[in-house]
């Protein structure tokens, strides 16, 4: 190993004790909604000072850099196999791609998506992934849908997240082998039919 590869698989792991000591800091007070560099870095065990100098400049650049590492391959993965399949194989794409990629991730989205630590996480979701696939659709055939294409595919966008966020909030979440089957189910039924006894 390299003097460079050693520095760089240390500001690595110095990141993610950061990035842990956020998730710590979340769970300890669910409805705490800021946090500052100096509990981060007391609740890290390192100094203020080499979190801003060497890591990040302020808590809102941990959070995209915890939206980023989160988000990155799982896009990635949305545009290049999931915004390539017909309308009809888009839930199975999400299942099947999607799925394992964020349960990779479900140590941090539980607390993401549990806690109010990040109320911009969701947002930067909805507004990313409904913008896509609006650009997606416009070349599709028409949805059969009372509203506009934008309308339905921003409730159905923000009905995804909503079934992501109870997944990632259970105790032990299901694997996404077996949570697969319940997303499509919660995908392809209306609401209505939960409803029946």
């Amino acid at each position: 190993m390299t003097i460079f590869s050693e520095g760089v698989e240390k500001m690595r792991e110095t990141r993610e004790m950061i990035i842990n000591a956020v998730m710590r800091l979340a769970l300890k007070d669910r409805h705490q909604e800021q946090l500052t560099l100096t509990e981060i870095a007391l609740e890290a065990g390192i100094s203020r000072q080499a979190i801003y100098q060497k890591h990040f400049k302020s808590v809102t650049e941990i959070f995209e850099y915890i939206h980023l590492t989160i988000d990155e391959q799982i896009w990635q993965v949305f545009e290049q196999k999931v915004l390539t399949l017909p309308p009809n194989k888009l839930y199975q794409g999400i299942a099947e791609q999607i799925l394992p990629l964020i349960y990779q991730h479900r140590e941090w989205l539980k607390v993401l998506y549990g806690t109010n630590i990040d109320l911009k996480w969701r947002k930067y979701l909805y507004e990313k992934y409904s913008t896509a696939a609006i650009m997606y659709l416009k070349n599709q055939p028409g949805l059969n849908s009372p509203l506009s294409q934008e309308k339905t595919v921003k409730i159905l966008t923000d009905h995804i997240i909503a079934i992501i966020s109870a997944w990632l909030s259970d105790e032990v979440p299901l694997h996404p082998t077996q949570f697969s089957q319940v997303f499509l189910e919660m995908m392809v039924r209306s609401p209505e039919s939960f409803l029946r006894g």
